[in-house]
Order: structure tokens, then sequence, then C-alpha cells
């Protein structure tokens, strides 16, 4: 395991879900870590996990409003160099009842993690890659995209600055349910995204100037994410969803970077990011449990 602060001077060169301020705030309950890897005394890439106990038990999961961890590589691997760096990172993984990691999109070869005994689970992201024209981005969304966003502009304003406690209370009120992370947990990486110029929330009003839908994205030097969003059952059908997608990819143009709807299995979800002229991007869910934690699991909601 790596020295925390020998980590934190890779950040400007990882994406912003392996970002150490990022791990700091979003790892509620349980501890990140990390290891990393050298050829001829260079790190050549990380590897990144969050870890939880219950019961006394140590399992494996993705922290929350994080896409993907694992191992990430500065450099381009060559398929001969998976077999051993993938081995010694799941030689230094914990022994745990339970481990379960989403792979960034640039890890592309998962048989080494077959070979010693993990499961595979394909997912799927939804990217547009090239803002570099708004206008041809914009003529190649859908039909009932394009008169979806031109219904919201009519109707709504969208700004972005919203704080992280309205958004919550925003979110907490709509969702209908318990959200999956804390209030404290959410003000924390909100303020860190702020602080280091890497997130922020735009949010629709409608003309007697009350809130009717909020969207989150974070940054980082390649890709913006739309992170969570809510709305107004009556705004949606009004398109405020679209008009927000829309008012964030013109600040992902600005910033030259692609932007990506982080893809959804809820079929109609999907459906809606596909209609923007999105291409899936693959990325590999590993995971791992014994049979005591299934039944366990099956009994009490661990996991």
């Amino acid at each position: 395991m790596i020295d925390k602060e020998l980590y934190k001077s890779f950040d400007e060169r990882l994406p912003i879900f392996f970002r150490s301020w990022w791990l700091d705030a979003v790892c509620e309950g349980g501890e990140w870590h990390a290891e990393a890897h050298q050829t001829g005394g260079e790190y050549d890439s990380v590897f990144v996990y969050f870890q939880k106990r219950k019961f006394g038990l140590k399992y494996i999961v993705m922290p929350p409003l994080t896409q993907f961890l694992g191992d990430y590589s500065f450099i381009d691997r060559e398929l001969s160099q998976y077999k051993p760096i993938s081995n010694y990172y799941i030689d230094k993984l914990p022994r745990t009842v339970f481990t379960a990691i989403c792979m960034s999109h640039t890890f592309q070869y998962w048989s080494p993690y077959k070979w010693r005994g993990f499961d595979e689970t394909t997912r799927y992201s939804l990217v547009i890659n090239d803002l570099s024209d708004l206008n041809a981005v914009y003529r190649n969304f859908e039909d009932s995209k394009q008169r979806n966003i031109r219904k919201a502009t009519a109707k709504f304003k969208i700004a972005a600055g919203l704080s992280a406690d309205e958004f919550y209370d925003f979110f907490e009120k709509k969702c209908g349910s318990k959200v999956e992370y804390s209030q404290t947990m959410f003000k924390k990486l909100h303020g860190e995204c702020v602080k280091n110029d890497s997130g922020t929330i735009f949010y629709a009003t409608d003309e007697n100037s009350a809130v009717c839908g909020v969207l989150f994205v974070v940054w980082d030097n390649q890709s913006m994410y739309a992170l969570t969003y809510s709305f107004d059952a009556e705004a949606r059908k009004s398109g405020v969803g679209d008009l927000l997608m829309y008012e964030a990819m013109k600040l992902a143009a600005e910033k030259h970077l692609a932007f990506d709807f982080e893809g959804s299995m809820i079929e109609n979800v999907e459906q809606s990011y596909r209609r923007f002229g999105s291409k899936p991007v693959v990325y590999h869910k590993i995971s791992q449990a014994n049979i005591f934690f299934k039944i366990l699991n099956s009994v009490h909601q661990i996991y």
C-alpha cells in the first residue's frame, strides 16, 4: 500500500474519481486504499479500492457517486503487460468476503481476473466524445430532444451555482425515498469540487423563480460527467432535464471536454441518453463473493 501523500502527487494525472480529495469526500463509512506498480523504476499505474466493514466482515464496494476505480494506467499498456500487472494488484487486495469494483474505461482486458476466480459484468457509459462543433452535436440529437429543448427554453431559466444544501434538499424531496449518501458527504464533495474547479450544480427555475430541476456535473482533464440530477414531475414533461443536460454540454464544449452521461441499466434512461447522439463505451465490473457472504447478504442486505 503506498503512502497517501505520495498518491496525492498523482492527482492531476488521474480521472476525477481517483483524485485523493474526491476519495476523502466520498468514502463515507469506510476507507480508501491505493497501490501502485512500477516498471523500470517509474510508476506506470495505480489501483484504488474502497473497503468497508460490517458484522466484523471486510468487503470492497464502490463509493457513492463514483463511476469507476480499480486499475488506472498512466501508459498505453501492451496486452502482455496486463497479466503480470493484474496479478500484482490482485495479490495486494485484502482478503474479503465480497469484492466489487468497476474499472475505468481505459481498462480493456479482464481475463487475468477471470483466471484468479473473479466474475465480470459488462457495463456501458454513454458518451459524446467531440463537442467542438456544438451546432453539429445539436443537429445529431433526435427530433424529440430538440423539441424538448426548444419547449423548455421558453419556460425555464437555467443557471449554475446552486448550493449543496439546496440541491440535497430538492433531491431528497423529489426522490421519494432515502438518499443513498448523507448530506454531510454531499456537502463535502461539492465543496471540494468547487474548490478544485471541478464541478457545479445547474438548476432550472420557472416563471415564479421556483427551482424545478437540478443537475450536478463534475469534470477532470478529459470528461465532464452528469453525476446526479432530479426534476419535478411536471417539469420533466416540459423537457427541463434535456435542457439542463444541453446547458451542461455547452460548458463541457467551452472546456474542450467529452460529455459522459454515465449510462444506466434502466431501459428508458438509457434510451433517453442515446437520443442525444451519445455512443456506448464499455467498462468492466469485476466481482468475487464467497458462499458465506451470499447467504448472509440474502438475509441482512449488506450490499
